[in-house]
């Protein structure tokens, strides 16, 4: 730019000497140079202003590209540990499935066979246990009973009839006597759950487990006896002695 202007110069002072006309040429020439000049320099500026602003952008750009790496890798992290929590969920909703299953199976068994298994029961334990009884379901797909509320009926119910199997029990009760329609009060004498002796007002007996339920068998020579063992049971009597009476060892056989 300088030649240029030194050339400029030297064009203007050759023709110094020269025509008006090449005169007003070259001015005209220098004048748009300078124009040309000033132009040059306010766009130099210029961009050298824009240049310092998208530096400074790219700066920023860098500065928030790093940050969103950094957030996108955190995030795949976090992606990655869901995934992994997500399949152990799966799994173990997989094994708790298999579980319910196995104590589904379990439970429709067991309330079978407790159903079927109350009218065996002494009757002062089935109307103890009467009210959770009324609490199994008839079906076990039908019912809105819960697992563990089944559970614990079942829990239950076996306490009660484990509990009672392992002591003496005495109840009254109004009911026929063996072979006759006319109802009395009897005294009942439960050993466990297999053997009971009754007596009654003019009559004695014992009671074993038959096919149907309990079975009563009139035996008046037994009164004395069971007398004596009911004495033992509500503590009237203390003396420790040896008190026999027939035993059911099996359905249909009593020694």
């Amino acid at each position: 730019m300088k030649r240029l202007t030194l050339a400029l110069m030297s064009a203007y002072i050759s023709v110094a000497s020269a025509s008006p006309e090449a005169l007003d040429d070259v001015r005209t020439t220098i004048g748009e140079w300078a124009t040309a000049e000033k132009a040059i320099s306010r766009e130099s500026l210029q961009w050298q202003e824009e240049r310092v602003l998208l530096e400074d952008l790219l700066i920023v750009a860098d500065k928030r590209v790093a940050k969103l790496e950094a957030i996108i890798e955190e995030h795949e992290g976090f992606v990655s540990t869901a995934d992994a929590k997500r399949l152990e969920l799966l799994d173990q909703s997989e094994r708790v499935a298999a579980d319910v299953q196995q104590i589904e199976s379990f439970l429709v068994k067991m309330e079978r066979g407790l159903r079927e298994l109350k009218p065996r029961l002494p009757e002062p334990l089935q109307e103890e246990l009467e009210p959770v009884y009324q609490r199994l379901p008839l079906q076990a797909d039908e019912t809105t009973l819960g697992l563990g509320e089944r559970m614990q009926s079942v829990v239950n119910l076996l306490g009660k009839i484990r509990e009672f199997d392992a002591k003496i029990s005495l109840s009254e009760s109004i009911r026929a006597l063996p072979g006759s329609e006319v109802e009395v009060s009897f005294r009942t004498l439960w050993v466990g759950l297999g053997q009971a002796y009754y007596l009654a007002p003019n009559d004695a007996g014992y009671g074993k487990l038959g096919t149907a339920g309990w079975e009563w068998h009139s035996q008046p020579e037994l009164a004395a006896k069971i007398q004596e063992c009911i004495a033992l049971v509500e503590g009237r009597s203390t003396e420790p002695k040896l008190i026999e009476l027939p035993v059911a060892l099996k359905e249909g056989a009593v020694k």
